[in-house]
């Protein structure tokens, strides 16, 4: 923005003019050249009013749908987020389909509303599940008003979470150790025994089990180094990627247990005779290891395993949780928990695991009640 003298004035000999850019209805960056007045002051003035009048009316890609919006969302994202963000995004962008053909400048509360009624339609799919997707959808339309200059902001206001008062809140489940030790004697491959221990002695995320490699093994130091994971778009699915952990924290050098480390190196002792064997094969995987394990293939398992040892069945990501009752319930500093399992800080670890920690309040008070005793 400035104001300049011509070169060549009109017949009149006005000489002054000024030059703004604007984004056009496509979001084109372009410039506005002013018509030439006679004296500088005039031209400043003029250029004054228009801006006030931009700011007024700014320009936005009126064209544009939330469609268009959501792909120059996730291609900003390329470069910027972790590849495991990158798939979340575009797992949980398949339920903002119902929204791509309506134009951004026309979007309102009365196209969430409807768009939540689609959401609550679609079967089994908890609370949880969909503010994770509505997450998405309020950070799309804080990158359209950052952007694009969309007036999102009220509608962003209006939008409330999913919230069904029947939902019955489902209680996580864990193994005692002595439920642990059953499902465990039920299982006769070599295998699956390390990464169940793996996942309940170590508090490992699947993920960061399927992404363990041989040279992630300190023998000599028991120790586990946790650098990496392997995720599965949809869990399912054969095809993987490796990536970083969740957070930074999750990068982490860990003790292993004696019964955990006995049964790696047994475990090492038959893969490594593969002629071809390679530290950097997969601890649990298929083919010796050159492929990770299947996450449908441990969920198959595990479900075989509860059934035949009669113990109930768990989620994969509840060994983690059984790993952190253990520690806890044994005593184990909120500091040492939130290291062990990788947490950025003790406040998440309170916030996961409180209820863990009601016990252990409440031996801290018969200590202070105990002093004058």
């Amino acid at each position: 923005m400035s104001v300049n003298k011509a070169k060549t004035p009109t017949k009149d000999g006005k000489c002054w003019f000024f030059r703004v850019p604007y984004r056009d209805e496509f979001n084109t960056i372009k410039q506005y050249n002013s018509k030439k007045y006679a004296t500088r002051a005039e031209a400043k003035e003029a250029e004054l009013e228009y801006l006030n009048k931009l700011k007024e009316n700014i320009n936005v890609p009126i064209k544009m749908t939330i469609e268009d919006l959501w792909n120059a969302f996730l291609e900003y994202q390329d470069d910027k987020v972790r590849i495991s963000t990158k798939v979340g995004y575009k797992y949980r962008g398949k339920y903002l389909v119902p929204l791509y053909n309506i134009k951004c400048v026309d979007f309102n509360i009365m196209y969430f509303e409807n768009w939540k009624k689609y959401m609550n339609s679609l079967p089994d799919m908890k609370d949880v599940s969909k503010n994770d997707i509505l997450k998405v959808l309020k950070a799309v339309l804080h990158f359209g008003i950052k952007r694009y200059n969309f007036n999102f902001n009220q509608v962003i206001l209006l939008m409330e979470k999913f919230k069904n008062p029947e939902e019955k809140k489902s209680e996580r489940q864990i193994y005692e150790y002595d439920e642990f030790m059953k499902f465990l004697s039920a299982e006769d491959e070599l295998q699956f025994k390390c990464l169940w221990e793996a996942l309940y002695y170590c508090g490992l995320r699947i993920g960061e089990a399927r992404g363990l490699t041989w040279e992630d093994i300190d023998f000599n130091n028991k120790r586990l180094s946790i650098n990496k994971q392997v995720l599965s778009i949809d869990n399912y699915s054969s095809n993987f990627y490796v990536c970083n952990p969740k957070t930074d924290s999750s990068i982490r050098n860990i003790p292993i247990a004696d019964e955990l480390l006995n049964d790696l190196k047994q475990y090492y002792d038959e893969v490594s005779k593969f002629k071809n064997f390679d530290k950097k094969f997969y601890v649990f995987g298929n083919d010796f290891g050159i492929r990770p394990l299947v996450y449908a293939q441990a969920q198959r398992r595990k479900g075989e395993i509860a059934n035949k040892a009669g113990v109930k069945e768990i989620r994969l990501h509840d060994f983690r949780h059984s790993c952190a009752s253990l520690l806890v319930n044994n005593k184990a500093p909120i500091t040492v928990v939130s290291s062990f399992l990788g947490h950025s800080n003790t406040t998440e670890t309170l916030k996961t695991y409180s209820h863990l920690f009601k016990g252990a309040l409440n031996e801290t008070m018969d200590v202070i009640n105990n002093l004058k005793k």
